[in-house]
């Protein structure tokens, strides 16, 4: 981020200064008080529980002096320049337009309900012969996007995460990014709790289109039946990638296979064909690549190239994390889960040579009224489609799948009741997938495995 001068912020959010000077500068914006520095700016949010401004004190300490505030009884000093807004969140985000106004590079969104973030890093990867920005951590959300638009600096070209679960979430952060293209991933049933239905969703989603200029390009996923018919609007020019071979897209696969649950695909980029081979698991991880690669070409980027960077990429932490114990082999898919995305990771077994494949199941939360449904659904899908050895699960709504399936299972109540079971039930050869909702802590269970004398190198 450029230096920003008091006066500027003035301008941007429209606040009224009532102490220091506009003179004052800043080089970064933060939310969280334990990051302030000397650099600064402090915006406190005020939510539900917690109101940040308590936190002025200390960030004034931490030697930060530039602040924006919604109230006037506040810690001040005459050299901390503080800018009364209305509202500290509309604030910052009116600033993230401003700072994206004053960028000239060209910012590729990414948006879905799931697989956001493998795919932000694949489209990275391949833009890699350029100078990339992209989206650190998840700051993908209405205050972590101005955030990362803050974050920019000399790069070459961004690739910035926009997530939403709010009705006009995704409006607001999609004028603050102002994309030049953006990916549409999939459309699936993640935060139907708060959107009702996926047609909400798919609406609330099509909304990363705001705020783009005529002649701007949105790549979308032709597999999804949410997303084969688009919106119209004026001025877009949409494209569209298939992971399942339909030719009449501008960018399909062919000639699919697997090698140990790792796919090998040949690329149909316009009119190139390239072979792609990965080191992440899962089919789903065909259409992630694909559409890396369709980025790259609308950049006029080297596609063979794109494709060498793409298979360096290893996936995350929690995010079919391969885990090589002795004689052991652990499928880590424990940050998150969706119906869309537990048969995408479900899928991986299939493909897996292993002595036996087991898969450890946890509640997928926030998926509202239908959340019974959606949990047999993926019981029906595991008996008709994975066929492993052996479901284990744990919490109530995951019981579900295990009572829907003709599968070898067992249900538990805790954690700890599953890992006793998993440390004895496991064996040489083996291959096993973990795989819930993050608040169910199914990682903790993956951690006690790994550190088991029976399962150390």
């Amino acid at each position: 981020m450029r230096e920003t001068s008091v006066r500027e912020l003035i301008a941007a959010t429209g606040g009224v200064l009532i102490f220091g000077n506009e003179d004052a500068v800043f080089s970064n914006i933060v939310i969280d008080s334990r990051e302030a520095n000397k650099n600064s700016l402090f915006v406190p949010v005020v939510g539900e529980k917690n109101d940040a401004h308590k936190f002025l004190e200390s960030v004034y300490d931490a030697g930060c002096r530039v602040a924006i505030s919604s109230r006037k009884d506040i810690f001040s000093k005459p050299d901390f320049n503080i800018v009364l807004v209305e509202d500290t969140i509309k604030a910052l985000q009116s600033l993230g337009i401003y700072l994206r106004s004053k960028l000239s590079l060209p910012l590729v969104g990414v948006t879905g309900s799931v697989g956001k973030t493998t795919t932000r890093e694949m489209t990275a990867l391949a833009l890699s012969d350029l100078k990339v920005f992209k989206t650190p951590n998840n700051f993908n959300s209405q205050l972590g996007v101005p955030v990362t638009i803050s974050r920019i600096t000399d790069e070459e070209i961004g690739i910035i995460e926009l997530g939403m679960s709010l009705f006009g979430e995704m409006e607001r952060i999609a004028k603050i990014v102002g994309c030049d293209s953006a990916i549409i991933t999939n459309i699936g049933t993640a935060h139907i709790e708060n959107l009702h239905t996926k047609e909400n969703i798919r609406s609330e989603k099509f909304h990363i289109m705001d705020g783009m200029k005529a002649g701007s390009v949105v790549f979308l996923n032709a597999d999804n039946d949410m997303l084969s018919n688009p919106p119209k609007r004026e001025g877009i020019i949409y494209k569209f990638f298939s992971a399942k071979g339909n030719t009449d897209c501008d960018y399909y696969a062919t000639d699919i296979v697997f090698h140990n649950a790792m796919p090998e695909f040949t690329a149909h980029i316009c009119d190139r064909s390239i072979k792609v081979t990965l080191n992440v698991f899962g089919e789903h991880q065909v259409s992630n690549a694909l559409v890396a690669l369709a980025v790259a070409h609308h950049y006029n980027l080297d596609i063979e190239s794109a494709s060498k960077h793409l298979s360096s990429f290893r996936g995350f932490s929690h995010r079919q994390e391969l885990i090589e114990l002795k004689n052991l082999t652990v499928i880590d898919d424990t940050y998150n889960a969706s119906p869309d995305s537990m048969k995408a990771s479900l899928s991986i077994l299939k493909d897996f040579r292993a002595r036996r494949k087991i898969a450890v199941l946890a509640d997928m939360k926030e998926l509202g009224a239908d959340e019974v449904k959606f949990h047999r659904e993926v019981g029906e899908f595991i008996s008709e489609n994975v066929k492993p050895d052996a479901v284990f699960s744990v919490g109530e709504l995951a019981r579900e799948i295990v009572n829907c399936t003709d599968i070898f299972g067992k249900s538990f109540d805790s954690n700890e009741a599953l890992e006793k079971y998993l440390l004895e039930y496991l064996e040489d050869g083996d291959v096993c997938l973990f795989k819930g909702s993050n608040s169910m802590r199914l990682f903790d269970v993956v951690d006690k495995i790994k550190n088991y004398e029976k399962f150390i190198r």
